[in-house]
Formats: structure tokens, sequence, C-alpha cells
């Protein structure tokens, strides 16, 4: 779960993988069923608790405490159990904003894993175990694999668990040197999982040199209510209206959940044939959580899609972009012609209500009873 890319810390980790080499203790027990106890969507988080260096070797130390203490906080998610077989998702997010993640499959049967965490030979893991195994349970189910030594009820993370402990401790010589060691882990019952991990790891000679350092779960959503740091894009407006060819803006924006601080990558993932470009392509913590994308455009319609890489997790917006030949036409801005027709009709019919409708009949009085005509002067 820790990267390192640095020669002297090879010598380090070769000390911890000599450690970590299976060992049969005397405790004897009936065999459990070895299968996972675990479900996809749950996952534990950790952090590097304590560490020490004494070393002969120049460099060596400052090295190894570089490679340890350059990472936030790693995390092993299931995303899927079949049989025995545990499919991880392994994440770290390091000090510098940068993110890795890598798949892992773990065997709980067998102790076999894809990827090596904490030895440079057989590749066996403790990411996670069988569950409901208990003191004198082997931790798989072969010949050579190490035994718990107790199990006891313990406090962790707020509430109360029942926790296996194992202790693994080897001496010897190789590659010139003698070394001894110790490795003191403790695991959750119930599920499986790894809750700390310690190593003590010394030789003597021309490189003497003692290591120690724990790591440890800090965070879970097995029996706690976190959640894995991540984050997601959305883009204002999503649609965007232009005429003919043009230029267009969407602001994009980043929002980080539940603590996530990596830095995330802003590229164009699909545009068409739409020439696109973004005023910033990195969002580092700390920083302005967004960027205009602008693009230049004709007629037609359009998707981008601006994607963002924080690492581990990349999520993605969309925008919509709909163009016209031109601008369409309003009640006021119609052609004459309609205009002409329309008011010609209206006028029309005016004419026809007033003088085309028929006028009121006078009334008809009979000669005898009316007056006498007018005479003209």
């Amino acid at each position: 779960m820790y990267r390192s890319n640095l020669s002297n810390v090879v010598f380090c980790v070769l000390l911890v993988a000599l450690v970590l080499s299976p060992s049969i203790l005397s405790a004897r027990a009936v065999t459990p069923t070895y299968l996972p106890a675990v479900t996809p969507g749950q996952f534990a988080q950790y952090k590097l608790l304590s560490e020490s260096c004494q070393s002969a070797l120049p460099g060596l130390c400052q090295s190894f405490a570089t490679s340890l203490n350059d990472t936030t906080y790693a995390a092993d998610e299931v995303v899927g159990v079949s049989g025995p077989a545990v499919t991880l998702e392994l994440t770290s997010i390091y000090k510098n904003g940068t993110g890795a993640h890598a798949g892992a499959i773990v065997n709980v049967a067998t102790g076999t894993s894809n990827v090596t965490a904490f030895s440079l030979g057989e590749k066996v893991d403790y990411f996670v175990l069988a569950g409901n195994l208990q003191a004198g349970n082997q931790t798989w189910d072969t010949p050579s694999a190490p035994r718990f030594n107790t199990t006891s009820s313990e406090t962790v993370l707020g509430e109360m668990r029942t926790v296996n402990h194992l202790n693994v401790s080897m001496s010897g010589s190789s590659y010139g040197m003698s070394f001894s060691g110790f490795v003191v882990s403790d695991f959750d019952q119930s599920s499986g999982f790894i809750i700390d991990i310690g190593f003590s790891v010394s030789s003597t000679g021309n490189y003497a040199t003692r290591l120690d350092f724990t790591i440890g779960m800090v965070a879970n959503n097995i029996w706690g209510t976190a959640y894995i740091p991540d984050f997601d894009l959305s883009a204002d407006p999503p649609i965007v209206n232009a005429v003919g060819n043009a230029s267009i803006t969407s602001t994009v924006t980043l929002h980080r959940l539940h603590g996530f601080s990596a830095t995330v990558g802003l590229s164009i993932a699909s545009a068409g044939t739409v020439s696109c470009s973004l005023s910033a392509n990195s969002l580092a913590m700390g920083s302005l959580d967004t960027s205009t994308l602008s693009c230049s455009v004709s007629p037609g319609t359009y998707t981008v899609v601006v994607e963002g890489d924080g690492g581990y997790s990349v999520h993605n917006a969309s925008i919509t972009v709909n163009v016209s030949a031109t601008q369409p036409a309003g009640i006021l801005a119609m052609p004459l012609v309609y205009g002409g027709i329309g008011v010609g009709g209206v006028l029309a019919v005016l004419v026809a209500f007033l003088f085309l409708r028929r006028r009121p009949r006078a009334a008809v009085l009979a000669p005898a009873d009316g007056p006498a005509p007018a005479t003209q002067p």
C-alpha cells in the first residue's frame, strides 16, 4: 500500500520480507472453513501510526522515512467475492496531492495474491483473511501458514470487537547479514480485515539496522460510518445554445467529497469535431476548484465530455452544445409578407363589422296617426 522507488528502501523491505516468511507454531486446532466474510462495498482506511529507524547505512533512514510518510491515507475496498477469492481495490493518496490505485485478488484459503504488500518472496498478503477464525487456527488453509496466538475482545474504533492476534518471529542470516525480527498483527474476527500490523526488524554487521513501524486502521464502513474520499464534476451550464460560427463557454466545477484532498487532472475526453480547451488542467487542494471550458463551434449538435482523474477515481462532466445556422424568428421579426397578411386580415374584419353590418330598422307609422309633414318655408 506504500510506494517506494528509492534503492535504499529495497534493503529495508528485504528485511521485512525475510521476517514475513511463513512459520509454523506448535498449536493445532480444528480446521475451519476458509471462506470470505466480507461483502462488496466494504472498506477500511489505513494510515502510518508510528515509525523509527537507526542504521549504519548512510541515507537509509531518511529514504525509509520519506517513503513511509509520503502517504496521506490508503484504503482497501472489497469490489467482488467469488468462492474463496476476494477482489480488492487498493487506493492511496499521497501528500504531494497525487493518487494511485491497483486491483488485487486475494484467496483467503491459500493466502495467495497477485500483489505483494509487505514481502518480496511468496505472493501472500494480510489485506483480508477468512472470517470467524480464532486462536489456534492457521491464517490460511496451507501447511506452512502461521497460527493465531490469541483471541480477545477489544475496543476498536469505538466499538467492542473480537480480535485475533498473530505474532510471527524469525531470525537467521542471508546475503551476508544476520537478522532478527517479528511482526505483530491484529485482525477483526468476524470480517477478517486487518486492524493493524507492526514491524520490527534488525540486522547486525557492517550495515547494522533497526526498523520499526506500525500501520493501522483509522476508519471503516464495516462497523463504522466512514466513506472513501472521492469527488465529482459538474458543468454550468450543462446545455449551451449558440448561433452560427461562435465561441461558447461552460464552467466545470470539482466537488470534493468526504475529505478528498488529491489533485485532479482535467482533460477533454471527447469533443467530436469541436475544438475545445480548458483554462486549468489540474485542480489542486487549496486552489479554485473550477476550470472554464471554451469551444469554437459551427452549426450542429455536439457533446463535450470533460474527464477528471483523481489518481484512483475518474469522473466525467458532459456539456451539450446546440448550434443553429440562423437566429430563430420571433413574433415581431416575422417576414413582412406574413405581417402584411396579418394586418390586412384584421382591417377586413373591422370594415365588415363597422360598415357592412345591418343597420337597425326604423319604426313604421300609419298615415292617420302620423304628424303632418313639415311645410317648407
